[in-house]
């Protein structure tokens, strides 16, 4: 198996696509007996009761108690046994860093953020093995149950070759720098145990698929600012051929390029911040622009000042057509905002939602429901670590 990708449904045996779905199963809704599992997953109950019997030898899955009995003889309720592994999930960008250890039910068991910048390429190494050695440090005691780190980049990340090329600016022009060394490679002999590198737009979009939604919901956009987009697609993290999916726009390009048919400049790549921070420091006088330094201290400004509010009315505009164009293609359930701009809250999201239905056609927006992310600054993390728990479902 090729361990530098994620393991997905199609990819699983028989074998592991069963115990995928009763761990699965388990972790949504359990404790449950034995029958209601085998109801839930729609497998008989000789079968189910052969898995359940390996993964209790496993340890991952336990015995709990018994349910309560209108008669007879009560049935045994099952539960996965969450301490039996742990997972380590990195989120890495340009201003700060976060680590999580997370048990087998995605709960978080540590948190570690990093305050440092990110901001050359080669600083991505020192970042994660500084991470990852404050895990491994927490975690000592327990470090045969960690079975696998995640790190969510930004930038592009080609996991087939395992490329990294990360986003930075000179003289205000865009460019992307490649990572010095393959670090998948470097960090599984550094700390000994499989890692995975995706793009941070994904692996946000996967923690809120796998922690957050309802598990009706099968297809998700994640919308990490204007910039990146995560997507699940019939319950399943979409990466591409090369892993390398996640980048909203065209790569920049010297001059300003039209043709015929208008402007290509809509699909650049965008500030992070769709522009907010700068834009509002200049409405502002300068005493108080000085005290704006980011998406938090903008949206603050929202009831205070009208020249702000309508700034950010026009971001909401300009993002809620690009998903508008999103949506037309990919008809998804819910689309989650994120990327720090889910700080603007109930009214950000709403003025997004109306722009969508402005642009998008009717029957792709009736159903469709437009969320702030939940997970905020620790989604890619989480993200991260519970794709390694996925693996460990699977291979169960």
């Amino acid at each position: 198996m090729d361990k530098e990708r994620p393991l997905f449904e199609e990819e699983m045996t028989e074998r592991s696509r069963r115990s995928f779905l009763i761990l699965e199963i388990l972790r949504r809704k359990g404790p449950l007996s034995r029958a209601d599992i085998s109801k839930a997953s729609g497998i008989n109950p000789v079968t189910i009761s052969h898995y359940l019997d390996r993964l209790i030898a496993q340890n991952i899955v336990y015995e709990k108690e018994y349910d309560t009995s209108s008669g007879g003889r009560p049935p045994m309720l099952l539960d996965i046994n969450s301490k039996a592994a742990y997972s380590f999930g990195i989120g890495v960008n340009l201003f700060s860093s976060i680590g999580v250890i997370t048990d087998l039910e995605g709960k978080v068991v540590y948190k570690y953020k990093r305050e440092k910048p990110t901001r050359m390429p080669n600083e991505i190494i020192d970042t994660v093995l500084s991470i990852g050695e404050e895990l491994f440090n927490f975690a000592k005691g327990d470090k045969e149950k960690v079975r696998g780190i995640g790190v969510g980049i930004g930038g592009v990340v080609d996991n087939k070759k395992g490329v990294i090329r990360w986003p930075q600016k000179e003289n205000g022009q865009l460019f992307y720098s490649y990572i010095s060394m393959p670090l998948k490679g470097f960090l599984e002999e550094k700390f000994g145990i499989p890692v995975f590198i995706g793009n941070d737009a994904n692996l946000a979009c996967f923690a809120e698929y796998w922690l957050s939604l309802d598990p009706e919901v099968k297809n998700v956009i994640y919308m990490f600012s204007g910039v990146g987009c995560g997507m699940m697609i019939n319950g399943e993290l979409y990466t591409g051929n090369d892993g390398c999916a996640g980048e909203l726009f065209i790569n920049s390009q010297p001059q300003e390029e039209a043709s015929y048919l208008g402007s290509y400049s809509f699909f650049k790549q965008w500030s992070y911040d769709l522009g907010l921070v700068e834009r509002t420091r200049k409405v502002l006088n300068k005493e108080t622009a000085e005290s704006v330094h980011n998406l938090d201290d903008v949206f603050s400004w929202a009831g205070k000042d009208a020249k702000v509010k309508e700034l950010i009315n026009e971001a909401a505009r300009a993002l809620g057509i690009k998903i508008a164009m999103l949506i037309n293609i990919f008809n998804p359930q819910v689309v989650i905002i994120g990327g720090g701009l889910e700080k603007g809250g109930f009214d950000f999201v709403e003025s997004i939602y109306k722009n969508i239905k402005n642009h998008a056609f009717d029957e792709m927006v009736n159903n469709l429901k437009v969320v702030p992310s939940s997970l905020g600054t620790e989604a890619v993390a989480l993200g991260a670590a519970n794709l390694v728990v996925r693996n460990i479902f699977a291979y169960a």
